[in-house]
């Protein structure tokens, strides 16, 4: 009787995991956005929600759960363009639902802003609403919020040692490219060479030798 029992005990498991995992390999969930996200600034994201093969869910809606330092403003508009705080509200989709079935792609624009920097954790959850909003497909997604001053420090300070580094690289190449192509062949001489005193030493004996000559031909005459 035991074993029958751990038997039937393992399959229910079994069961479960595997519903699991088949639900999550149909329905995903994703959260897309670009650049960093900052205190104070709107930052326009994209959830997404894509079916691939997806059994038939009549009733679902999108459940919506958030931790970190304060709750953001996640701003949706429905097809009546008509604004919904999904972080105040905790979902997104009418009371009673929608259908999802098959393979698809929904993305929905979501303007997110946070009044406060640090870590958030939020967890989108498709749930069934027919069946006590058990949870078919689950997903945590992470994001860091920057203080501005922080954001604007560490900019002016790549800036800065970006500059710093493209002038002392400008600088090093073209200092390396003088010395190679302004090669010094010889070096440069100071005081008298040999050839100015060979020259100094020619010019004396011419001297010598015109001197003699002239006080000769004096003696002659």
């Amino acid at each position: 009787m035991q074993k029958r029992v751990i038997g039937i005990l393992l399959i229910c498991i079994l069961a479960i995991f595997t519903t699991y995992v088949y639900a999550a390999d149909e329905y995903s969930f994703g959260i897309e956005y670009e650049g960093t996200v900052i205190v104070g600034e709107p930052k326009e994201t994209n959830v997404t929600l894509v079916g691939t093969n997806g059994t038939l869910h009549s009733n679902v809606r999108i459940k919506v759960d958030i931790s970190g330092p304060s709750t953001p403003k996640l701003i949706a508009y429905d097809t009546n363009q008509t604004p919904h705080d999904i972080a105040q509200i905790g979902y997104w989709g009418p009371p009673e639902g929608f259908p999802v079935q098959g393979s698809f792609t929904n993305k929905t624009p979501v303007t997110a802003t946070f009044d406060k920097a640090g870590k958030y954790t939020i967890t989108l959850s498709l749930v069934d609403v027919t069946n006590s909003n058990s949870v078919i497909v689950t997903k945590q997604v992470e994001i860091t919020v920057e203080d501005k001053a922080a954001v604007d420090n560490t900019i002016s300070n790549t800036v800065q040692n970006t500059v710093q580094n493209t002038i002392q690289n400008t600088v090093q190449n073209e200092l390396s490219n003088n010395i190679v192509n302004n090669t010094i062949d010889e070096i440069p001489q100071t005081g008298i060479g040999m050839f100015e005193y060979a020259l100094c030493f020619i010019v004396t004996a011419l001297a010598i030798v015109l001197g003699y000559i002239i006080i000769r031909n004096g003696k002659e005459k």
